[in-house]
Parts: C-alpha cells; sequence; structure tokens
C-alpha cells in the first residue's frame, strides 16, 4: 500500500509517503513558503521511497482546519494528482495528525488529547481526543471558539498541545491547574501522521473521489449566517 500525504494548513509544511509500513518525509516549519516548497518535498519523498507516481493506491490531505490559504494548497495539489492518476483520496483532519504526534511520542493511555490551533480572530481550533487502539479518535466535534472555551472541559487527566495553546494560554501553562497533566510545545499537523492516519483509513474504506474532496474551515456556517443576515437587512 502506498499513500502520499500532504500537509499544508499551517505554519509547517510536509509531504510524507506510507509504503507498506515505513513512511518517508519532508517537514518544514516555513511560514508563506508552502508553494515554493511543496512540489520539491513531493518529489524527494517518492523520489527516496522509491514510488512511482503511478504506483500510488491514494493521495492524502490534511484537510483541516488550518489557516484558508494552506488547506487550499493542499486540497488543490492533491485533487490535482487524483484526477491525472485516477486515484483516491482520502481527507484526514489536522488536529487528528497533532493528537496522533502526541500518542506516538508519549504513549498515551488513559488520558484526553486536548490540540488547538490558533485560528487568529481571537479564536482556536480544537478537538478532543482518546487513544484507541493506538490511534487518536475523536471524541465530540472538531469547534472553533473563543480561547476560553479550552479551560472549561472535562477536567479529566488532560495532555495539551498546539499554538492555540502557545498563544492565549501560556501563563496557564506556566503554572498548569491539577486536570492539566502535560503538555507538548510546538506541535503542528504533520504529514508523517497524516499518512500514518490515512493507512488505517485506506482499510476502513475510507476514501473520497477528486471532485468531493473540501477543506473543513469551520468557519463556513459562521460566513453564511452572516451573509444571509447581510442579505435580509
Amino acid at each position: 500500500m502506498n499513500i502520499l500525504a500532504i500537509e499544508t494548513a499551517t505554519e509547517a509544511c510536509s509531504v510524507a509517503i506510507y509504503c507498506d509500513g515505513d513512511i518517508t518525509h519532508r517537514y518544514e516549519l516555513a511560514p508563506r513558503k508552502h508553494t515554493q516548497l511543496i512540489l520539491p518535498m513531493m518529489d524527494d519523498v517518492l523520489n527516496e521511497a522509491g514510488v512511482a507516481r503511478n504506483a500510488l493506491d491514494a493521495i492524502a490531505f490534511g484537510r483541516g482546519p488550518g489557516a484558508f490559504t494552506g488547506l487550499r494548497i493542499a486540497v488543490g495539489i492533491a485533487q490535482g494528482l487524483a484526477l491525472a492518476l485516477d486515484k483516491p483520496l482520502i481527507g484526514i483532519s489536522t488536529l487528528a495528525a497533532m493528537a496522533q504526534q502526541v500518542v506516538d511520542m508519549q504513549g498515551v493511555n488513559d488520558l484526553t488529547l486536548l490540540p488547538a490551533i490558533d485560528a487568529r480572530m481571537n479564536e482556536v481550533y480544537w478537538g478532543c481526543y482518546q487513544c484507541i487502539d493506538g490511534e487518536a479518535s475523536i471524541q465530540g466535534e472538531e469547534s472553533v471558539s473563543s480561547p476560553e472555551i479550552l479551560l472549561q472541559q472535562d477536567k479529566s487527566e488532560t495532555i495539551v498541545l498546539g499554538s492555540g495553546w502557545e498563544a492565549y494560554h501560556a501563563p496557564v501553562l506556566d503554572n498548569p491547574p491539577e486536570w492539566i497533566k502535560q503538555s507538548v510545545a510546538d506541535v503542528y499537523p504533520n504529514a508523517y501522521y497524516i499518512a500514518k492516519l490515512a493507512a488505517t483509513a485506506y482499510q476502513r474504506g475510507e476514501l473520497l473521489d477528486a471532485a468531493d474532496a473540501e477543506p473543513v474551515y469551520l468557519r463556513n456556517n459562521v460566513a453564511k449566517k452572516k451573509g444571509e443576515q447581510g442579505k435580509s437587512a
């Protein structure tokens, strides 16, 4: 099974290929350089893994949430490849990829994982995850909210991570409440974990046609409601 993964939702830019259990990847923290880096990274991982594009079984992408421009880059490239190669797509949550990174690094079992991405405009993208059979699994739904919501969650033992915490709750992390068992710094969505999650999603048959692939902005409904209010005013 060969799955190419592309991730450009935040300041980090990365590409990975899952090849029969092995993952080759490139990752760089490079704001505003995604369009320059992504295609060379893709060629590098394919060449290093020795996999031709037509030998891919699927293309995975970080579907969001994240920056609008970054999400469009990943979705656009993934759709173009899928159409050219006649391959299916797999959309993976950026928050799930962040949680999976901590699952793999920390050997998390019973702790809740609470990743949050700075959504600007004094908001965060966030979700609660549990490790189930080694995989970060969403509990409830992904959301976009004011940063204060992060401190109002169920006070089970929790690992917190991501730029949403670092941007808005640094003082809390310096002297955390008892329910925050650990904070993990500098965790961004990474194609390595997109590829890993995509491999299990592929086995479950969670595939998309290229025409159906869309980024998950989470702010869509808010923008739509505001637009409808403007029309009715």
